[in-house]
């Protein structure tokens, strides 16, 4: 389930050519909650709703589902009977394509709580796959199971295996061969089914299963049996998680757009779950307020004014924030100590975000955006923009050292920690590299294993420190501009 850069540029082009039979663009949340008058635009096909708890990512959720017939309201937003007077004025709106209706454009519905009952005229008839969060409870706790406990063995069981997609799908997944897993009913025709699982030999039921391991294998068998472009709707995605199968599932639902032609939104609190995901394809919640772009729950609290430091700095990615955080240890440690670096996804979403931090009259401390080279026409100190050397960073950094590399083999060999590696073959390595690699974000990953798998992250500081202790002067206008903000706080 390798994900390429271009399945997600043919997913993107795919929705701006409005593309598929069956899609929800739009969301605009008149006024539902703490969210006013806020437009959500679902501009790639897997939409990750990230945020802090009460930020409003199931609020979103929520009222995506509430756009088709096959979900009742009462499961998104259920009024109490002794509260919730606020509901009355409640109203959200949509934009969807349904070819079945219009060909080509698309159509607009909305829903409303009026009267105390939710009002939807005209609804569309949609396959909705809602995933709840419930899914990681231990099976011993769910009701649902409570007929599979028990001390004497179900003669009528009726064993049936499953399918080699959903083994293959959620195997990747979990990264574990599931040869032999199946699922058991009491009666044929039951929807209510027990897993069980295969290891050494010995069988076992889903009440030994790890909390993650059946809650994969059960999202992916709805997902696989769902009808393609269905909208499926995912709560709080990591629950039960390592890492790494995070990642994982977040490829697994991009593959699923891709085979399936769905729509997939899901919220997390975890980043692992945005690693693949485009930045137009992220939105994050804090206070009634969405951001799209790729924003860190760090990056959100700054917006918000929770400012530990002197001033906030708004970059585009991992990378450009550890080359300006060196810039700065090298430079003027006291920039250091006083800017917080947060990476905010690419333009314009950066400037975007920028932009709500500085406008909002409760922070007051003022940030600034650096955006990448290739974004060089956006410089403008009176928007507080401004810009990195080169064109793309990692592009920078590498040209730099690999038109240098005879000079500089030495400092590598010892920045990256690698002596038992020839200045020789740190040469040829950089040589290589340039020619065998036309994605520039995989410069130092590759230069990493050529050394004898050192992490991408060791070569990546190595080579930003070189890089900026020989190109002090290309920072001169960001720290002149964090100087000046230093001075007026």
């Amino acid at each position: 389930m390798d994900i390429r850069p271009s399945d997600i540029a043919a997913l993107t082009e795919k929705v701006k050519k409005r593309s598929f039979g069956h899609y929800l663009t739009e969301i605009k949340l008149a006024n539902v909650r703490a969210f006013k008058g806020q437009k959500i635009t679902l501009d790639f096909p897997v939409t990750a709703i990230i945020g802090t708890n009460g930020g409003g990512k199931s609020t979103i959720l929520g009222a995506a589902a509430l756009a088709y017939k096959s979900v009742k309201p009462g499961d998104f937003f259920p009024k109490s009977n002794v509260s919730d007077n606020s509901m009355a004025d409640w109203r959200i709106e949509y934009e969807v394509i349904e070819k079945n209706l219009d060909k080509t454009g698309t159509i607009s519905r909305n829903a409303r709580f009026v009267a105390a009952k939710w009002r939807r005229e005209n609804l569309i008839d949609r396959n909705v796959v809602v995933i709840p969060i419930q899914r990681t409870v231990p099976a011993s706790e769910q009701p649902r199971y409570k007929r599979f406990i028990g001390i004497y063995k179900e003669k009528g069981a009726i064993i049936e295996e499953l399918s080699v997609d959903i083994r293959k799908r959620a195997g990747a997944v979990l990264g574990k061969n599931l040869k032999g897993y199946s699922i058991a009913k009491l009666k044929k025709e039951d929807n209510v089914y027990l897993m069980l699982g295969m290891q050494n030999g010995n069988d076992y039921s889903q009440f030994h299963f790890g909390a993650g391991e059946a809650s994969i294998i059960e999202m992916i068998a709805s997902i696989e049996q769902s009808p393609d472009q269905s909208l499926i709707l995912i709560e709080e995605i990591e629950n039960g998680l390592h890492p790494v199968a995070t990642e994982k599932m977040t490829e697994y639902l991009i593959d699923v757009a891709k085979r399936k032609r769905s729509q997939i939104i899901f919220t997390t609190h975890s980043e692992y779950a945005l690693k693949n995901l485009p930045p137009n394809a992220i939105w994050a919640c804090i206070d009634g307020q969405a951001y799209q772009g790729k924003l860190s729950i760090e990056s959100l609290r700054a917006i918000k004014g929770q400012v530990e430091k002197q001033v906030a700095v708004f970059v585009e990615d991992e990378f450009a924030k550890d080359l300006l955080e060196e810039a700065l240890r090298q430079i003027d440690s006291k920039l250091l100590d006083a800017a917080e670096v947060h990476k905010a996804g690419g333009y314009p979403f950066l400037i975007e975000v920028m932009q709500h931090h500085n406008k909002n009259p409760t922070v007051k401390i003022k940030a600034i955006a650096v955006v990448d080279g290739d974004q060089a026409e956006f410089q403008d100190d009176t928007k507080s923009t401004y810009v990195l050397p080169g064109s793309t960073p990692e592009l920078s950094v590498f040209e730099y050292i690999n038109d240098n590399v005879q000079v500089l083999a030495s400092v590598l060999q010892q920045r990256c920690l690698c002596p038992q590696v020839s200045q020789d073959k740190i040469v040829k390595i950089f040589e290589k590299i340039e020619v065998a690699t036309s994605d520039v974000h995989l410069y130092f990953s590759k230069i990493g294993q050529e050394m004898g798998f050192i992490s991408e992250i060791t070569v990546r500081r190595a080579c930003i420190s070189i890089y900026v202790e020989n190109n002090k002067e290309h920072f001169d206008p960001i720290i002149q501009a964090l100087r000046k903000r230093l001075e007026q706080s």
